[in-house]
């Protein structure tokens, strides 16, 4: 029989799962409860083989994929040199960033203020090497790779848990509300906080904290064990992927708690991205989940999110997914993970940043459920 779940098939596969029988198969080889059976169809997504189209470039651990703020381009950081590199969608090379500012960055988030584009960077956490200002900290570029400051004490020992001042440690993602407000997961493997935090951008004061005690890792509502990627819409409802503890919670920019999605067995969540379903003003959030012990083996899901901001769940149909499939990676020069993903702004195409040494970055693109 045909493996319908191996990416190392010729060709460009397809997934095309029915909520039943078909998606029952896939969630029990990940390992993972079947949803509720319906009768329609799910999307579809392929992996397109030719992106990138990676000449001579040198990829090193890339950690994150961002869409530019225009939609048009890919920002990729990676933990080599160039840490930043600037893509086409289709996979070109367009530029690369000569910062040495950046030690073991993990995520890119554009900001828009006063018209102006930034990117800020998660800078984790410092190489082994390091003997400058590297990790544990914030740091704000302009879009062509000019640093211009940071949020937190960058350097090799200045990981902590103070809140005033503010300082990180192995400090993961940053989104940002739609009062301009920075929201922070913080706490990486073996780090010393479990948090997210909102913060002024302007003052680097921190507004809110959500965390179980004494930030160490927690299994309740706002409570996280390494908060690994953050996403927030329109509606100010946050998206947390806590990946050790499984799951993604929804909780509002108040602190009220909306939802947790636990669809994913002992997969560790590490990627969440939202756009708008293709042809519609729903959304939809993306989310990659992969082994914990770094084996390359996970699944990439696809979720209908109401965009009504009094809906009592975000995600009314909970673990029923519009798309679920499994992804195996190539085996990398280091340990393999589903690291991060980010969809375009129409649900189009899906990004994943496969974390392990020397993997390309992967493109899938969605076709209409029912077509070929």
């Amino acid at each position: 029989m045909t493996n319908l779940f191996d990416t190392t098939l010729p060709g460009r596969p397809h997934w095309r799962l029915a909520r039943g029988a078909c998606a029952g198969a896939l969630f029990l080889l990940a390992g993972i409860a079947a949803p509720a059976s319906h009768a329609q169809e799910v999307e579809a997504y392929a992996l397109d083989p030719d992106f990138p189209q990676a000449g001579s470039f040198d990829f090193q651990n890339v950690s994150w994929t961002t869409l530019s703020p225009d939609g048009e381009r890919l920002f990729m950081v990676q933990r080599g040199n160039p840490a930043v590199s600037v893509w086409s969608l289709d996979g070109a090379l367009l530029s690369t960033w000569s910062t040495g500012d950046l030690g073991e960055p993990h995520s890119l988030t554009f900001q828009s203020a006063d018209g102006t584009h930034y990117a800020w960077i998660t800078d984790m956490a410092p190489p082994v090497t390091a003997s400058e200002s590297y990790g544990h900290c914030l740091k704000k570029f302009t879009l062509d790779g000019a640093y211009l400051g940071s949020i937190g004490t960058c350097g090799e020992t200045s990981q902590g848990t103070s809140l005033d001042p503010v300082q990180f440690d192995k400090v993961t993602d940053i989104a940002f509300d739609s009062s301009g407000l920075m929201w922070v997961t913080d706490g990486d493997l073996d780090g010393l906080n479990n948090r997210v935090l909102s913060i002024d951008p302007a003052t680097a004061t921190v507004l809110s904290h959500w965390s179980a005690p004494d930030n160490q890792p927690g299994s309740g509502e706002r409570e996280f064990n390494l908060p690994h990627a953050i996403a927030v819409d329109a509606c100010d409802r946050v998206y947390v992927a806590d990946a050790l503890n499984h799951r993604v919670q929804i909780i509002r920019t108040d602190g009220t708690f909306l939802q947790e999605l636990t669809c994913f067995g002992d997969l560790g969540v590490y990627g969440l991205s939202l756009a708008r379903a293709p042809g519609s003003s729903n959304l939809q959030m993306f989310v990659t989940a992969s082994t914990t012990t770094f084996t390359g083996k996970g699944i990439a899901s696809v979720f209908d999110v109401d965009p009504l901001c009094t809906a009592a769940l975000p995600v009314p149909s909970g673990c029923d997914a519009a798309a679920s499939w499994e992804i195996s990676l190539p085996q990398g020069s280091s340990g393999e993970a589903l690291h991060a993903a980010e969809a375009t702004a129409n649900g189009a195409a899906l990004f994943i940043s496969p974390l392990g040494g020397d993997l390309l970055p992967q493109k899938w693109t969605r076709s209409a459920a029912g077509g070929e």
